[in-house]
């Protein structure tokens, strides 16, 4: 980078930031707000203790909160907040039927100053949600924008997966149609037997089922497909099998959010019976166990 940036700002090139700002090419920081990418739980944790005090405390210092829906965010704000700032916050909604026309309307409070927070329904923001759009947005304005480390359902089913974290790919929703869906699977099994990688994506919860039966129809009998269902809810279970074995007892799901992972062993050659492959063993983990 050409530029440079002072304590608490980001420099773009050819830029320098104060502190607090962001640089655009060639210019000056503007004046504004930070934009904080709030964390939420992804179960039914209470945020005060899943959440670290940093967090909690950057939260508590804002009343501008960009949210996916008003109701589940009230919620998550309640147990962090106390019910006069809760009364005084200003909700503005981004979800995906929001048009391009109106993001500027959104980062109008951190152009004002002040700053705001995304918030997510679960999870970190911008991992397949709308928030994506509106950081962009942010960056185009010269916003500053500030992730904040929380739970993440992604990374934590790479973790209680064991398929391996060294290489992995997420690949949001798969087609809804039976077709498309699929299609997409058969393609994300291809690519996993060509680089060795882990391949992730999630669906709408009443489609769980649909999603894993078609998974148990077109994926090879050894490939291991894994469901992480209610990752750190009472529901919490990791269901890790061959598609061999889902297609014989597939497990129901139900519609509880999960994020499905496949790896395939590659189709032949010496690389198939490497030391280091996962094992087609059939295993369930409940939370607890």
């Amino acid at each position: 980078m050409s530029g440079t940036a002072s304590p608490g700002g980001t420099a773009m090139p050819g830029g320098t930031a104060s502190p607090g700002g962001t640089a655009m090419p060639g210019g000056t920081a503007m004046p504004g707000g930070t934009l904080y990418l709030v964390p939420v739980p992804v179960g039914d944790g209470d945020p005060c203790l899943e959440l670290a005090p940093r967090v909690i405390a950057i939260i508590r210092g804002m009343s501008d909160f960009i949210v996916e829906n008003d109701r589940s965010a009230r919620r998550f704000l309640s147990r962090v907040l106390d019910q006069q700032a809760l009364d005084a916050a200003h909700f503005y909604k981004l979800d995906e039927h929001t048009q391009a026309q109106e993001l500027p309307a959104l980062l109008e409070p951190l152009l004002a100053g002040r700053d705001a927070g995304i918030i997510s329904e679960a999870g970190s923001p911008c991992v397949a949600d709308p928030g994506t759009a509106l950081v962009e947005a942010a960056w185009n304005a010269g916003i500053r924008v500030v992730p904040l480390p929380g739970p993440s359902a992604v990374l934590m089913a790479v973790m209680a997966a064991g398929l391996g974290g060294q290489r992995f790919s997420f690949n949001g929703y798969l087609p809804p149609e039976p077709a498309g869906r699929e299609a997409a699977l058969r393609e994300l099994e291809a690519r996993s037997a060509r680089d060795g990688s882990t391949q992730l994506f999630i669906e709408t919860p009443y489609r769980n089922d649909a999603m894993a039966s078609s998974a148990a129809k077109v994926l090879r009998a050894e490939t291991l497909f894994c469901a992480a269902i209610g990752l750190s809810s009472a529901d919490e279970q990791v269901i890790r099998m061959q598609a061999s074995c889902w297609r014989a007892a597939p497990p129901r799901i139900g519609k509880i959010p999960t994020v499905f992972l496949l790896l395939a062993l590659p189709m032949a050659g010496p690389a198939h019976n490497r030391a280091d492959a996962p094992r087609g063993n059939t295993s369930r983990r409940r939370r607890g166990a």
